[in-house]
C-alpha cells in the first residue's frame, strides 16, 4: 500500500484577479479624487476656510482640518507631474521634417509632421501634412494614417486617379494606387452605370469588387432585370458577375416580381437566393414574411428551399 504520507492532495489556487485590481487602497482613493474633481476640490477649499477662518472653539480640530484638504489636494500635484511626463515622453514619437524627404514611399514636404509606433523612429504611423501636397499622383490634405500596407488618406479636391472620377474627401491609397474613393461623378463599373456618390472598394484577383450606393439613388442591374435601390452593397467579380447585395436596412428589390430583403441576398449558379419582405403567395402556398426562397434565372421558377 502506498504511504498515505505520499497521498497529498493538491492545495486550490488561489484565484487572482486582474493585476490592476490588486492596486493598493491609497492608489484608488488618489484616482477618485482626481477623477471627480468638480467635488474634491471645493471640499478641499471649503475645509481649507473653515480652518482657517472658523470659530475658536475648533481648537485642535483645525489642524484635522487641514490635514483633511492636505490630503484631497496632494493627488492633484501627483497627476499633474504624470501628465506633463507624458506630455515630454510623447514627443519622443513625433518628427518635424526640417526639409523635403522621402518617408516609407512617399514624398513628403518641409513642416510634415510624422508619428512613429516606438521612439526609434523604425515605423511611421501617420503623417499631418502642413498644406495640400501632391502624394503619388494625389492631391492630399490633413493626415494620412497608415494601415499596413494600405493608407488612409483625404482627398483635397476632385481628381481623376487610375482613370476613375474620384470626389474629395476620404479614401484609401497603396503603392499600386488608389484603392477605396467615392465617385465625384457617374461612372460604368463593370457593366453597371454607378451614380455620383458611389463608395467604390476595388477588386484584386482574389478579392470581389464593392459599390456602396448611394442612399439617393439605385441603379439598374441587367443580369437581374431590376433596379437595386440606393443605399445597397453591391458585391461584385472581377469578370462582372454579381455575387452579392448587403444592406444592413434591408431595402426591398424586386426580383421576377417577388419582393426580396436586401440585407440577406446572394446569387449562386444562376439561382438568386434571398427573403420576402411582405407575405407572397410562391410555390402553391402563401409564405410569411421572412420566408426563404430561390429563383432560377434562366427559367423564373421559384421554389422554397428544402421543400
Amino acid at each position: 500500500m502506498a504511504n498515505s504520507a505520499d497521498q497529498s492532495t493538491p492545495r486550490p489556487q488561489a484565484r487572482r484577479g486582474p493585476r490592476v485590481l490588486n492596486l493598493p487602497w491609497w492608489f484608488w482613493l488618489g484616482y477618485a479624487d482626481v477623477k471627480f474633481w468638480f467635488l474634491t476640490v471645493p471640499a478641499a477649499i471649503g475645509l481649507l476656510l473653515a480652518a482657517r477662518h472658523g470659530a475658536e472653539w475648533l481648537g485642535a480640530m483645525r489642524w484635522l482640518l487641514f490635514g483633511a484638504a492636505a490630503l484631497l489636494a496632494l493627488p492633484f500635484p501627483a497627476a499633474a507631474a504624470i501628465f506633463a511626463y507624458q506630455k515630454i515622453d510623447a514627443t519622443n514619437y513625433w518628427r518635424v521634417l526640417d526639409r523635403d524627404e522621402t518617408v516609407a514611399g512617399l514624398k513628403l514636404p518641409v513642416g510634415s509632421r510624422l508619428h512613429y509606433a516606438d521612439k526609434a523612429h523604425t515605423h511611421v504611423t501617420s503623417i499631418d501634412l502642413p498644406h495640400a501636397t501632391d502624394i503619388a499622383g494625389m492631391r492630399l490634405i490633413g493626415t494620412i494614417r497608415r494601415f499596413d500596407p494600405n493608407w488612409n488618406c483625404v482627398l483635397a479636391e476632385d481628381q481623376i486617379l487610375d482613370g476613375f472620377p474620384c470626389r474629395h474627401g476620404i479614401a484609401v491609397f497603396n503603392q499600386d494606387g488608389i484603392l477605396k474613393f467615392m465617385l465625384a461623378a457617374g461612372h460604368e463599373l463593370a457593366g453597371l452605370q454607378l451614380p455620383r456618390g458611389t463608395m467604390v472598394e476595388r477588386g484584386s484577383p482574389d478579392r470581389p469588387w464593392t459599390f456602396l450606393l448611394p442612399p439617393d439613388a439605385g441603379v439598374h442591374l441587367p443580369s437581374l432585370a431590376t433596379t437595386a435601390p440606393g443605399g445597397v452593397t453591391l458585391t461584385v467579380a472581377n469578370d462582372g458577375a454579381l455575387l452579392e447585395i448587403g444592406s444592413g436596412h434591408g431595402q426591398t428589390i424586386i426580383v421576377r416580381g417577388l419582393p426580396l430583403n436586401s440585407k440577406n441576398f446572394r446569387l449562386q449558379d444562376a439561382q438568386v437566393i434571398s427573403e420576402l419582405t411582405e407575405p407572397f403567395f410562391v410555390a402553391d402556398a402563401m409564405r410569411p414574411i421572412g420566408a426563404a426562397v430561390r429563383i432560377d434565372l434562366p427559367t423564373g421558377n421559384v421554389s422554397v428551399p428544402g421543400e
